[in-house]
């Protein structure tokens, strides 16, 4: 072979060498996992219907209160069944309904009281019905006190999942949302 020849053939596989090495970069660049879109809110099993008490009279059940945990992925980390929020669970019959735990007036945590049948925010008393169907989760107003709350409890969706061979039960499925807290709208935070 002539030398001509070998130098052109040298210069054309070093070329390629060097393009191919700063190629790589780039295409770690596009597939990148920061680059990758948020996975949208999905729903999560959150209990059984089973697990839920069923009132005798038709009013709503005593709520249960239910944790969301969900894998969530930043960038190349994997954090595992990482606590994302809690729900109020209420069961009517073979419905549920789901609302968040977080008060639309500042973010504070919602409980129950029992003695009360209300859901009360305790840091500034944000008061929401939880005794009867048609109301559950509407702001109150209690005569001598104010309600902070710009608007009601945040209501969730939620779809009942047969578990095969089980008998009848279902598994609780809740697609979980924050809401900007303040406003008279619910307005998922993004």
């Amino acid at each position: 072979m002539e030398r001509r020849t070998f130098l052109k053939r040298l210069t054309n596989l070093l070329g390629g060498v060097f393009t191919l090495l700063l190629a790589i970069p780039g295409l770690f660049y596009l597939v990148d996992p920061r680059n990758r879109p948020a996975r949208s809110n999905s729903f999560r099993p959150v209990g059984k219907l089973s697990g839920l008490p069923l009132s005798a009279d038709g009013k709503p059940a005593a709520p249960v209160q239910a944790v969301i945990r969900d894998n969530r992925r930043d960038a190349w980390t994997v954090h595992l069944d990482e606590h994302i929020g809690r729900v109020w669970l209420v069961r009517i019959g073979d419905q549920v309904r789901a609302f968040t735990a977080i008060c639309p007036h500042l973010g504070c945590s919602i409980n129950y009281e029992k003695s009360q049948q209300r859901f009360i925010c305790p840091c500034h008393n944000g008061t929401f019905h939880a005794s009867t169907n048609d109301r559950l989760g509407q702001r109150l107003t209690v005569s001598g006190s104010t309600n902070p709350a710009p608007r009601s409890m945040d209501e969730l969706e939620v779809r009942l999942v047969e578990i095969p061979e089980s008998d009848g039960d279902f598994e609780i499925e809740v697609k979980y949302e924050d809401f900007i807290s303040g406003l008279h709208e619910a307005v998922p935070s993004t």
